[in-house]
């Protein structure tokens, strides 16, 4: 890298430029509730364990990411939702920067490196690039990731202190997936374990990686245990996760759910790759590749969430993995040769650059287009009239999962937000709050068996819901206000 460094500064600012370019601009329904939970932490200097959004007492809610909320408000308080995105910018321009040098420090080309993170920034990254914890949490992991690379495969002892600040940064970013960066340091863990036990030939499929410090790695995990503690509610580390994929909420929430097949093509091409690889040629392959190879694609097999991580730090293993391949059958003289011809190219530079640069200013182009809050999937107009026309703080409205935290956003109490979690009995015993929104919706329950058990004075609906359809026809609901998208019902001071 040294000897082309200029090729790397132009080919780390094509991979920032075309990064940023498919961030998404429009915010997402979690983004919303963000901002007035950190304003609540901002004033009041507390995090007390309680929901003080919706319209329902008493519910616990354990403030998961009090650190990225708390930003988000400071954010949108000083610059408004354009602080936000740049932020989110930021952020992913360092994720693929972190990326690509990791792929460098495993002694892959620049412009393999450069390649392979093109393709996880496209297949993997763009699920994460927005406002919400995710982004903030998988730039720890990937960094933790690098500076597991560092102390273990380069005997860097400086990058076990950065690890535990990396770790104590995700607890507080987002707790609720804490126990992945476990997850990280077993390949690593179980590879010094089985070295101690089990002697590898020269001959085998499955080699040893030249790992140092090894004690580290077992000191690591021990302290980050007590790490998971630091948090100002205490536990949450290790009890979150379990609530967020018990319930009904694993059935109802996208990110819960199977990827599908079309994400499934990527999993079926590294999976083909490892296979093939592994039982048809001579190639042989670090234990710890192996292992993070593998347990990221059933990771990233078994649900949504999870999906990022195959392409981006499993990418990085299945790369070196592909790598041992070649040079199994490619000399080094030749692999550095076609790398050198590569980087003195003239021409073959100027079309990457131009290509590149010109697709992302492209995509920067479209995202310019867009607005901050989608009129189609948000409320503003309704959400307006309510704040001009309503006692707001004294109703309770009947909302969608989709857009309750942007009725939030400005200081209405709703009947259900996207924080799933928070609105059934696994986190609040005898909250059945989601179930009975998803069964009314669905029209499985009454919606007047529900509007009468929680109390509800509004109804704020899509036109297309099935309830709107029945609200239509219902004296018992006067329409307020209606628009293309959403209608606005109150009910009648007395029934018939």
């Amino acid at each position: 890298m040294k000897k082309n460094k200029k090729l790397y500064v132009l080919l780390a600012f094509l991979i920032v430029i075309f990064t940023m370019s498919i961030v998404e601009k429009t915010m997402q329904n979690d983004t919303f509730f963000y901002i007035p939970i950190g304003k609540y932490i901002a004033q009041t200097h507390t995090i007390d364990g309680l929901d003080h959004w919706s319209f329902h007492s008493d519910l616990k809610f354990m403030y998961p990411g009090w650190i990225c909320k708390l930003g988000m408000y400071l954010l949108y308080t000083a610059f408004g939702f354009t602080g936000i995105y740049v932020c989110v910018l930021i952020t992913s321009a360092m994720i693929a920067i972190i990326f690509f040098n990791t792929l460098l420090k495993e002694k892959h080309t620049l412009w393999l490196s450069f390649l392979v993170t093109l393709i996880a920034i496209v297949f993997g990254g763009r699920h994460i690039f927005c406002a919400r914890n995710q982004l903030f949490s998988f730039f720890c992991f990937s960094l933790e990731y690098y500076c597991l690379q560092g102390l273990m495969e380069r005997g860097e002892k400086k990058y076990f202190w950065f690890l535990i600040l990396v770790a104590f940064i995700l607890l507080n970013v987002h707790d609720t997936v804490y126990p992945i960066f476990f997850v990280l340091l077993l390949p690593y863990l179980f590879e010094v374990v089985v070295s101690k036990c089990v002697r590898l030939g020269d001959t085998a499929k499955i080699q040893y990686s030249d790992l140092k410090n090894k004690k580290y790695i077992v000191l690591l995990f021990l302290i980050a245990i007590f790490v998971g503690f630091c948090t100002p509610i205490f536990g949450t580390a290790y009890t979150n996760l379990l609530s967020a994929v018990d319930g009904v909420g694993v059935q109802f929430i996208a990110e819960m759910q199977p990827v599908n097949i079309m994400m499934n093509i990527p999993i079926i091409f590294m999976v083909s790759l490892l296979f093939g690889i592994l039982c048809f040629t001579k190639t042989k392959v670090k234990l710890k590749d192996l292992l993070f190879t593998v347990g990221f694609l059933i990771m990233g097999s078994l649900n949504y969430r999870s999906y990022p991580f195959i392409l981006m730090i499993g990418g990085i293993t299945c790369t070196n993995i592909f790598s041992s391949f070649l040079r199994t059958y490619i000399t080094e003289e030749k692999i550095e040769l076609f790398s050198r011809k590569l980087d003195s190219s003239k021409l073959w530079i100027t079309v990457v650059f131009c290509m590149l640069s010109i697709f992302s200013i492209y995509l920067f182009s479209e995202q310019a287009k867009k607005q901050y809050v989608d009129d189609l999937t948000y409320p503003i107009a309704e959400t307006d009239y309510i704040l001009r026309k309503l006692d707001y703080k004294n109703i309770r409205i009947w909302t969608h999962y989709n857009f309750g935290s942007y009725l939030e956003l400005y200081g209405i109490p709703v009947f259900i937000d996207s924080r799933a979690e928070m609105f059934i009995e696994q986190m609040n015993e005898g909250c059945t709050v989601l179930e009975d929104w998803i069964n009314t919706s669905d029209g499985k329950v009454h919606y007047k068996q529900t509007f009468e058990k929680y109390g509800i004075t509004h109804v704020l609906v899509y036109n297309t819901e099935t309830i709107n359809l029945y609200l239509q026809e219902d004296t018992n609901y006067r329409l307020l206000y209606r628009s293309t998208i959403f209608s606005l019902y109150e009910k009648e001071e007395s029934e018939e």
